[in-house]
């Protein structure tokens, strides 16, 4: 598909006062905010989770020992993307309102876009099985295995946004157990919602007293989360996550082979001007206990 002079003959002749191609995509990126950027080394790369140790013994006159192992792995290959314009020669020479060479900066946008849309994929898709983590299920799962003997655990629900549910899924978060059924520390800290659920999200840490109650009770969470909005990004209306910072960035990845670039180049024989932008990139993470989500119906 080439762009050529008869699909904008406007642009070609004198009379118009102003173009306008800005169409208000220079959102302002949550990426580093949820993951470890990671400059990729490998056409596959493994992330490996290590097998915790057994409990402490009393000493009877001689030490007990314990050994530890290799738990899940999780294997990450590159997914490429690309997008062009083909535009005619004859166009870029009589562009009077450099629609051409503006039109090709909006690819910039279109691949901002896309490294979002990748990024947000993760929790769009945390209760199907298009990313899964170290055991090979969902991101959120009732019953995440262990390959070192420990019990099943879950990280997924079904409770609509409530200060209710927000304080029942806090408490299974903190008693989480490590993959040998051993108590860990955990910190959930942020409370991830779509941009409909901005507003319930925000009275919940907002609120002074409890909400929807006459009655003057200290609202516990104020104050108690940050609290992150990925607007648009975020597909499901109804879906939303508790998530433990530290964790979070510790584990979940997104790995570039290759940054977006720009190329351009002519084509002789058609007198054609091609622009073309790509990257290489895939998020993955091998834990799950940094989340909790809720796919709410």
């Amino acid at each position: 598909m080439v762009v050529n002079q008869s699909a904008l003959p406007s642009i070609v002749q004198r009379g118009l006062s102003e173009v306008f191609l800005d169409q208000q995509r220079n959102w302002e990126t949550m990426l580093p905010s949820f993951f470890k950027m990671v400059e990729a080394t490998q056409a596959s790369e493994t992330d490996l989770e290590i097998g915790d140790i057994g409990e402490v013994a009393p000493f009877t006159g001689e030490v007990s020992y314990d050994d530890f192992a290799e738990g899940y792995s999780k294997a990450i290959t590159e997914t490429e993307y690309s997008l062009g314009l083909k535009i005619q020669r004859r166009l870029l020479r009589n562009d009077l309102y450099d629609v051409c060479s503006n039109s090709v900066s909006l690819m910039s946008d279109a691949f901002n876009q896309k490294r979002e849309q990748i990024g947000a994929s993760i929790f769009n898709n945390a209760f199907n099985t298009v990313h899964t983590v170290g055991d090979g299920l969902a991101l959120c799962s009732t019953a995440h295995t262990s390959a070192v003997g420990g019990a099943n655990q879950g990280n997924s629900g079904s409770s609509a946004l409530s200060a209710a549910a927000v304080e029942a899924t806090r408490i299974l978060m903190v008693k989480f157990k490590t993959n040998k059924d051993h108590i860990r520390q955990a910190r959930p800290s942020l409370l991830l919602v779509p941009t409909d659920l901005h507003e319930k999200a925000w009275e919940i840490v907002n609120s002074y007293g409890k909400m929807d109650t006459a009655l003057n009770n200290r609202n516990f969470h104020f104050g108690k989360w940050n609290l992150a909005v990925w607007d648009n990004f975020l597909t499901d209306t109804n879906n939303w996550f508790m998530i433990d910072e530290r964790l979070m960035r510790m584990y979940l990845k997104y790995r570039i082979w290759e940054p977006t670039q720009f190329f351009r180049s002519g084509e002789f024989d058609t007198l054609v001007q091609k622009y073309a932008g790509y990257m290489s990139v895939a998020v993955s993470t091998v834990e799950w206990r940094w989340a909790y989500g809720h796919s709410v119906s």
